[in-house]
């Protein structure tokens, strides 16, 4: 009966932060930090300054969503949040200039900075939570997915 209680008693193992999760968590602080200093959208227009505004949002939730993933409990919960990420990275980088519009001249700050900078970082932010769902996979099956029969 004690080595039952011991068991019972036992704290649950603290989640290990591999370097993937630093490189994941260090792209949507950059994107805001970026975004907020020298890829700024130029706000000459009234369309500028609110795809501005929809990228910092885009920013901040993709921020909340790495911390809400560094702590989360268990790894499904935590490859839900990748697979929220990868979604959030792909419209970080494929929204501004698209549906959200820009400038129209191409030497404006706008289109010259923002927009490659957004898209970068949107396909650096899915990659890097890409790699966090592969290579949890790999962490819980060992040598991957396997087949039920």
């Amino acid at each position: 009966m004690s080595k039952n209680k011991k068991k019972a008693a036992a704290p649950p193992p603290r989640p290990q932060i591999q370097p993937i999760d630093v490189v994941v968590s260090l792209v949507p602080a950059a994107f805001l930090a970026g975004i907020r200093t020298f890829a700024a959208p130029c706000g000459v227009g009234h369309v500028c300054a609110m795809t501005g505004h929809v990228l910092l949002g885009f920013g901040v939730a993709a921020l909340a969503l790495v911390f809400m993933r560094l702590f989360g409990a268990d790894k499904a919960t935590k490859r839900s949040f990748d697979l929220i990420l990868v979604i959030v990275g792909l419209l970080l980088a494929f929204l501004p200039g698209g549906p959200l519009a820009l400038c129209a001249e191409a030497t404006m700050s706008c289109r010259a900075i923002t927009l490659p900078f957004a898209r970068v970082c949107g396909v650096a932010l899915a990659l890097c939570a890409l790699g966090c769902e592969l290579t949890t996979d790999h962490e819980e099956h060992g040598r991957g997915r396997r087949r039920r029969r």
